[in-house]
């Protein structure tokens, strides 16, 4: 039995959300939102996770890949597991060349799924043009991981008034070339309330304290799925590394062991079918175990696994 024959991933995602499908956000709504609740935003790479924001009631996902085509593809499979999510994704670093180039690629990631149009590190003028051309853009202030070398390394910013007023001066740029909102990224919580209290964008904070518009964190930190960083903004709510390390463990150890399959996960034959099948084959002896010289067999040379180690199982 192959994958074919089993329900697709959508079917599953329709049958099980079936009973309560969410309305999708709009821009103008999402927007409607300033000043009378908080949005939520996270991260999704993947049809499962966005499948799972969705689900969850996130308002807004962001997505991104490493270049172009990989951002297509990503948003593709995140707008397939959330068809009823905003979502906002990257054109950087494609973008910083000029503005027809930036235009050109916001094009092609709204033609992919996505709503709004995010870039880390790209000037308001650029923002500008792409605002002109009416797609929803979203900045970002204060640390800024694409210019972390200009910082030292990662830290808070604005934490002196000249670094604050700075951060201010710059969401203000923001909102002047049109953007509708902002990421705040590791500013002092005051800072970020009184600069929240005085833009028409939306505030989106990163570590930048509770008064801004909404809370954006990585579904990666949310959920526990990696062995990594966890920064000292983010949350933690599940151990899928962990989960997925024990199940895995325990797999292995139970093939290793015999313990499975089990007969329950086997097919069986008619004695009468495999005589037959036995009978057919008869010319061809069972083969000997492989011998590869240097390697010998349940002893890897190496702590990865060589084709001649696999071999010599």
């Amino acid at each position: 039995i192959g994958h074919q024959d089993y329900p697709s991933f959508q079917e599953n995602r329709r049958t099980s959300s079936m009973a309560a499908v969410k309305k999708k956000l709009t821009v103008a709504g999402l927007l409607a939102l300033k000043g009378k609740r908080k949005i939520v935003l996270t991260t999704a790479f993947d049809e499962w996770t966005a499948r799972a924001a969705e689900e969850a009631g996130v308002d807004m996902i962001v997505s991104w890949g490493s270049d172009r085509e990989s951002s297509k593809y990503v948003v593709g499979n995140v707008r397939r597991g959330a068809p009823n999510t905003l979502i906002g994704s990257g054109i950087n670093p494609g973008a910083y060349e000029s503005l027809e180039k930036a235009i050109h690629i916001a094009n092609e990631i709204r033609g992919a799924g996505a709503d709004i149009i995010y870039c880390s590190g790209l000037i308001p003028e650029t923002f500008g043009g792409l605002a002109k051309q009416h797609f929803p853009c979203c900045g970002h202030v204060g640390y800024l991981p694409v210019n972390d070398t200009w910082y030292g390394g990662p830290r808070a910013v604005g934490k002196t008034a000249e670094e604050a007023k700075e951060v201010f001066d710059k969401v203000m740029a923001l909102e002047a070339a049109g953007c509708i909102a902002v990421e705040m990224e590791c500013v002092p919580a005051k800072v970020a309330t009184e600069i929240s209290k005085r833009t028409k964008m939306l505030v989106f904070s990163m570590g930048s304290g509770a008064d801004c518009d909404g809370q954006f964190l990585f579904a990666e930190d949310l959920l526990g799925s990696h062995s990594g960083h966890y920064p000292r903004h983010s949350i933690t709510y599940g151990s899928l590394m962990g989960d997925a390390v024990k199940g895995l463990t325990k797999y292995r150890e139970d093939v290793l062991s015999g313990a499975y399959p089990e007969a329950k996960h086997t097919i069986k034959i008619k004695d009468s079918e495999f005589e037959k099948f036995m009978e057919s084959i008869k010319g061809r002896d069972p083969i000997p175990p492989v011998s590869i010289p240097g390697v010998v067999a349940g002893k890897p040379r190496n702590k990865k696994l060589t084709v001649g180690d696999l071999l010599a199982l």
